[in-house]
């Protein structure tokens, strides 16, 4: 008896042992094994392998796989072509001379060319001349920052000018502007005058009315537009060349003093902006052209096609009445 009670004693021992010692084993994990339930549908990624939530998500490479974003697309810029000229008489700031243009065939040329300046043997008396042999050709003389050229064969004072929208940018002797100091100016000693020449010549300023604010208005805007779209992509391209990138900021800060320089004097241009609109315009194709984004108005491009009209949504279907039921009637006034 005494070794039956011994024997049970012990197998009761050892299975209070076993009930105490199995949780603990069975909590004991493998390095790597999942310390949490997996709940259904996750995945048992380890955190920093690929696909797992932790650690740093993989970079998604655009631009060709390089890492870097892809470069935007210029914007492309037309260039007013000649044919803005036809039939146009334009004057120096809007105020004094004449440069009248028409076609002749295919061709444009200079009918008429009226200047008006100061006497060279009277300081400070004023003096205005015909121009004579006209009309006068021209003929291309390529393109400067974009924008057409042509050379005018007038013996007395050959020029340049780049064509803008309606208007002409002239260049005499270098110059750009006439000032007083003889810069531009073009002397016909027959006539004792030294006239002025190079500049802007437009519309006369005076004639410029509310009607056509709107239109000038908007040439602005879409070339202001154009305008800092290529920059952006010129600075974007000389990134790495800190030189380059100076030159075109300085170019860009430098711009609003040109503009001003070149539009102050023409007439009424604080009530219609005509010189300033255009000015503008021509940066834009400038800054295109550094990005071969200029195409030339010729005329031939076609509008953009309009959208079919859109169609009426088709009725959705109503669901059949049951057989031997009527269909819902029209609402009655409910009077009480």
């Amino acid at each position: 008896m005494a070794t039956e009670s011994m024997i049970i004693r012990n197998i009761l021992a050892c299975l209070i042992v076993s009930a105490l010692v199995i949780p603990a084993f069975a909590q004991l994990q493998l390095p790597g094994a999942v310390r949490n339930p997996t709940p259904a549908g996750a995945t048992t990624t380890p955190p920093g392998e690929a696909g797992g939530t932790g650690g740093a998500p993989k970079k998604r490479a655009s631009g060709g796989g390089s890492g870097e974003p892809a470069a935007p697309k210029p914007v492309m810029v037309r260039a007013p072509s000649e044919k803005t000229l036809d039939g146009r008489t334009l004057a120096l700031n809007g105020r004094s001379g004449v440069l009248r243009f028409t076609r002749n065939g295919a061709q444009i040329e200079l009918s008429e060319m009226k200047l008006s300046g100061d006497k060279v043997s009277k300081v400070g008396e004023s003096c205005s001349v015909t121009v004579p042999g006209g009309p006068f050709s021209v003929e291309s003389a390529g393109r400067a920052d974009g924008l057409i050229q042509f050379k005018a064969n007038v013996n007395a004072c050959p020029f340049t000018f780049a064509v803008l929208d309606g208007a002409v940018m002239v260049t005499h002797n270098g110059s750009k502007i006439s000032t007083g100091l003889g810069a531009g100016t073009c002397e016909i000693k027959e006539d004792d005058c030294s006239s002025y020449l190079a500049g802007f010549w437009g519309p006369p300023g005076g004639g410029i009315g509310p009607a056509e604010g709107k239109s000038i208005e908007s040439t602005r805007g879409q070339a202001e537009k154009d305008a800092r779209g290529n920059f952006k992509n010129l600075i974007r391209n000389a990134r790495n060349d800190r030189e380059k990138v100076k030159v075109l900021a300085a170019d860009q800060a430098g711009f609003s003093a040109r503009r001003e320089e070149v539009c102050r004097d023409y007439l009424r241009e604080f009530q219609h902006g005509f010189c300033a609109s255009r000015y503008t315009q021509a940066r834009a194709v400038s800054l295109a052209a550094q990005l071969g984004a200029v195409e030339v108005d010729d005329g031939t491009a076609k509008p953009a096609p309009k959208p079919p009209p859109k169609r009426p949504p088709a009725p959705k279907p109503q669901p059949a009445a049951a057989p031997g039921l009527a269909g819902p009637g029209p609402l009655q006034p409910f009077f009480r």
